[in-house]
């Protein structure tokens, strides 16, 4: 073969290596902003019926008003938010405080500490990001019908049972952004803290938690957001007197105008987002994600 062929074979392979590359990344790009506009779409369609001014209508909408955001204000105790909202905040704010407490204790000790169970442990924390939280939210259900059946214990649906469903199911996040940020920690600042005679204590509070404070920060507000918007392990393990934001707003759905709820869930989703861009923008969050 001569050697002009030879270079032309080449330039071949190489045109189409690249065509091949190129339409990988075409492919590849379209469907990532395929999977966002499928996940964005009901978020974007809930604002849009927000804006709605009649009460009932087809879509897309014939006239906007921001009548629905005008009436809040009053509805929001006629609709029984104002209760539902506290027990919300009271849940989010138990979990944030239990799981960053515990993840970080059993993160710190998988991170510092090579005992013989570690991965067991570290695998046992992360396994309710496998199921379902439906499967989740059921099976604690059982677990209480069972210890009440077989033990006489009396448990009833309430604050402690749903907080304990929530730290459950929302363990795995604070602690695998606090677990992160400890495997990404250099531990010769630790070192270099007790050469200058520095007790341990007071290296953990002055250098390390200060350190890894982006990773704790993450956690928590993974934890209070989550805890915050669940539903599904609420339904199972909340009393009657225990109705937290999500199922409220569930059951007005068959009793009040969806342009009402669809306002709520727009400020509700405003809100959220406010506090993810603050907490990205002082602790970098996206990083332990």
């Amino acid at each position: 073969m001569s050697e002009g062929s030879s270079e032309a074979l080449v330039t071949d392979a190489g045109a189409r290596d690249r065509l091949i590359a190129g339409a990988v990344s075409v492919l590849y790009k379209l469907l990532v902003y395929s999977t966002i506009l499928f996940l964005m779409a009901p978020l974007v369609i809930v604002v849009v019926i927000s804006f709605q001014e009649q009460g009932y209508g087809g879509w897309p909408p014939e006239s906007w008003s921001l009548d629905w955001y005008l009436l809040l204000p009053q509805r929001v105790e006629s609709l029984g938010l104002v209760q539902a909202l506290g027990i919300s905040l009271q849940v989010a704010l138990s979990t944030v405080v239990v799981t960053v407490l515990v993840g970080g204790l059993a993160a710190f000790a998988i991170a510092r500490y090579d005992f013989k169970y570690s991965t067991s442990l570290e695998t046992l924390l992360l396994s309710p990001l496998i199921y379902p939280w439906l499967v989740t939210g059921f099976a604690i259900l059982l677990v209480i019908g069972r210890l009440n059946t077989v033990y006489g214990l009396g448990i009833r649906m309430s604050f402690w049972t749903l907080l304990a469903g929530h730290v459950i199911v929302i363990l795995p996040y604070p602690t695998r952004t606090i677990l992160a940020s400890l495997q990404n920690f250099d531990h010769t600042l630790e070192e270099a803290a007790q050469d200058l005679f520095a007790t341990e204590l007071t290296t953990y509070t002055k250098i390390t938690l200060p350190l890894i404070k982006p990773g704790l920060v993450s956690g928590a507000i993974f934890a209070f957001i989550l805890s915050f918007n669940q539903y599904i392990v609420s339904l199972f393990l909340s009393g009657s007197n225990t109705q937290t934001v999500p199922l409220r707003l569930f059951n007005l759905f068959y009793d009040s105008p969806p342009q009402q709820l669809a306002a709520l869930g727009t400020v509700l989703m405003c809100s959220i987002l406010v506090v993810v861009l603050l907490a990205e923008r002082g602790f970098g969050i996206s990083e332990y994600m």
